[in-house]
């Protein structure tokens, strides 16, 4: 690879980008998923429309974790009753983000004919692990319309009373796959006049393919720049990668808790492969893992 090659690619990498109006009246985040999302869905072998909402929710939760500090991380969870029963993700501060989806047992994307039909009735839950807090940080709001982005604008004026502007998007190629995400929220803040508010929906209203902007090449700042009615000074700017901190490791540690009897029937049975919830990478186990886990399961007992 040339220098001028890797100049390109790293300035095409996906990134997400906080800013604070001059006024500090709005703050921003904007980013561009699309390395990221594309990754998730050959990762879980997802079709376009379970793609289309794990797609949504992770640009969203990264986006939400822009606002955090160092190795804090947010949740951000839709439970519904439909097609699809489950769409979770999760972030780091850092840009680090990972997520899957599951199906009711009926799921089948050929019966689908509305995408309100895909969640159904159902849950958008954010829960925020931040430092200095015991407990975890969490708000609970019904799905209103089934759109990722207007339910996370609804969480935001119910669950944090933010006047809020959400933009989330994603396009695919005519096999199903993703070519183009990403998003941009928008807060009011205390001190912004009604005036003020409207000029910036209305300038967001503009948007007619955020998708387009990003395949275009404007990178996330270049869309703030395009589109927002002020002036904004750059807080930060993070590279995103989905990216799962799993191993073999992780889950020996987790599975020598459990009884000895237990970890023998795996063996005896030949459940020899464990498969990342997250990331849907496999792991197999071995004779040694498994006597390895026993022994340390009877030093434990001793």
């Amino acid at each position: 690879m040339t220098e001028e090659e890797l100049k390109k690619k790293l300035q095409n990498r996906d990134r997400v980008i906080r800013v604070i109006s001059k006024s500090g009246y709005f703050r921003a985040v904007s980013i561009k998923s699309t390395d990221a999302v594309k990754l998730a869905q050959h990762q879980h072998k997802l079709d376009y429309i379970s793609a289309y909402y794990l797609s949504k929710v992770l640009s969203a939760t990264v986006m939400l974790s822009a606002f955090l500090k160092g190795e804090e991380r947010i949740s951000m969870e839709i439970m519904g009753t439909g097609a699809i029963s489950r769409v979770y993700a999760e972030a780091l501060q850092l840009g680090e983000c990972r997520g899957f989806v599951s199906f009711s047992k009926d799921y089948e994307q050929s019966k689908i004919n509305k995408l309100v039909d895909v969640l159904g009735a159902g849950m958008l839950k954010v829960t925020k692990v931040l430092y200095n807090n015991v407990e975890p940080v969490v708000g609970v709001v019904p799905l209103e319309v089934g759109d990722v982005s207007t339910d996370l604008a609804y969480y935001f004026a119910q669950s944090e009373q933010i006047n809020s502007a959400v933009i989330l998007d994603v396009d695919f190629d005519e096999s199903g796959t993703i070519v183009s995400s990403g998003g941009i929220i928008v807060q009011a803040m205390p001190g912004a006049t009604e005036s003020e508010i409207k000029e910036t929906v209305d300038s967001l209203s503009k948007i007619k393919s955020l998708s387009s902007d990003i395949s275009s090449g404007l990178s996330p700042e270049e869309i703030l720049n395009k589109y927002l009615p002020f002036e904004f000074d750059v807080i930060k700017r993070t590279q995103v990668d989905f990216f799962c901190r799993c191993s073999k490791e992780n889950f020996i540690s987790k599975l020598s808790m459990l009884e000895q009897e237990e970890i023998e029937d795996m063996r005896n049975s030949g459940q020899k492969e464990l498969v990342c919830q997250f990331c849907n990478k496999h792991y197999y186990l071995d004779d040694k893992d498994f006597s390895n886990m026993l022994a340390e399961i009877k030093i434990k007992k001793n």
